[in-house]
């Protein structure tokens, strides 16, 4: 089982600060300016709240664990964007592109604004600013096409991940599984019982075993806010492996993540707890995300567009799998293009403001 304390230690020593620019500023005898970031949604139900406190000086880390600092922030509701500039000593901007020629980054942090997500980072795509896109990444396989294929033909860094992909459980298990043979099955926990806004195990679970899923059933009364709720997952055999399943249950009041790997020749199991103490849970759970996003800012791209639409894939095919044919392990390759799930705010933004002028 992980030890998250070795991994602590890890951070503590240095090891997972960001080496290149900073050797070159040294060599140069200067200080590197900090990434200049521009927030996007972050009025609710964001990560922004939880973001700022590690990277802005009015944070609890006072700004210095990165090299990245949040200098431009935007909200549907410009009362909550003004809030959060106050709080964090940044610029609110009036319209959603308003921050071009003024950051080097953009970052979204929400739910609600995913439907829409691909439109809202279309004008920074398209002037080559790195862009990080907020879970679920998109609710139509057309718009994460559309905007993938923006950011492949102008060169622009994009990174689009769930949390829990950071976690070094991932790589951990990735590099064990090896000890348990062939796999028999998988059995996972999440803490929440909504899907798929918390539930960051379906992501994880693709960081550790890999992303060939043929096929996903989910089964719950109501994904925004569920009594019960299992995602099923059906791996893709291979050569001395035969195809198997993934049981992932979002449940509350239990492991914040807990994952476990049977074989034939044993068993390998993960887990991760949050800590009481905000600073260490800032630290070890929500740091490496933006260690991660920091190197995608800086050219070193977390994971290759074609991973980032699987993503997109299998969580629409168990959104299908659920809402189209009544929890049946559903093909991901199935799911149409045009085809979108209900979104959890119907209306949260007045799509005259992608036609209007500034």
């Amino acid at each position: 089982m992980t030890d998250r304390r070795s991994f602590l230690t890890s951070m503590a020593a240095g090891a997972w600060l960001p080496a290149v620019s900073q050797a070159r500023a040294d060599a140069a005898g200067t200080t590197p300016r900090k990434i200049r970031v521009g927030a996007l949604n972050v009025g609710e139900y964001t990560f922004w709240g939880i973001w700022a406190d590690i990277l802005a000086a009015r944070g609890l880390f006072g700004g210095g664990l990165l090299n990245m600092e949040i200098t431009h922030c935007w909200d549907v509701n410009p009362e909550l964007a003004r809030e959060f500039a106050a709080k964090y000593g940044c610029v609110a901007v009036d319209r959603y592109d308003g921050m071009l020629g003024k950051v080097d980054a953009i970052g979204f942090g929400g739910l609600y604004e995913v439907p829409w997500q691909h439109r809202l980072a279309w004008p920074y795509v398209e002037a080559g600013v790195p862009t990080y896109l907020s879970r679920p990444f998109s609710y139509r396989l057309r718009d994460i096409d559309a905007i993938l294929n923006l950011a492949a033909k102008q060169g622009t860094p994009l990174m689009a991940t769930s949390v829990q992909e950071h976690y070094y459980q991932a790589s951990y298990l990735k590099e064990r599984l090896g000890n348990v043979g062939v796999i028999k099955g998988v059995h996972g926990l999440c803490n929440t019982n909504e899907y798929p806004a918390h539930f960051h195990i379906q992501w994880f679970i693709l960081r550790a075993l890999g992303y060939e899923v043929e096929k996903v059933s989910l089964f719950t009364d109501d994904e925004r806010k569920a009594t019960y709720l299992q995602d099923t997952m059906l791996f893709k055999g291979r050569e001395g492996q035969p195809p198997f399943l993934a049981a992932l249950h979002g449940v509350p009041d239990i492991h914040h993540l807990y994952l476990k790997v049977t074989g034939d020749k044993g068993s390998e199991t993960v887990t991760m707890d949050r800590s009481p103490d905000r600073r260490e849970t800032l630290y070890y759970y929500f740091a490496p995300q933006l260690m991660d996003m920091q190197r995608t800012f800086q050219g070193d791209s977390y994971q290759p567009f074609d991973v980032i639409r699987k993503k997109t894939q299998v969580f629409l095919a168990g959104y299908y799998s659920y809402l189209e044919r009544e929890g049946s392990l559903f093909p991901v390759d199935g799911v149409p293009v045009d085809w979108s799930p209900r979104h959890f705010r119907p209306g949260w933004i007045d799509e005259s403001i992608f036609r209007a002028k500034s």
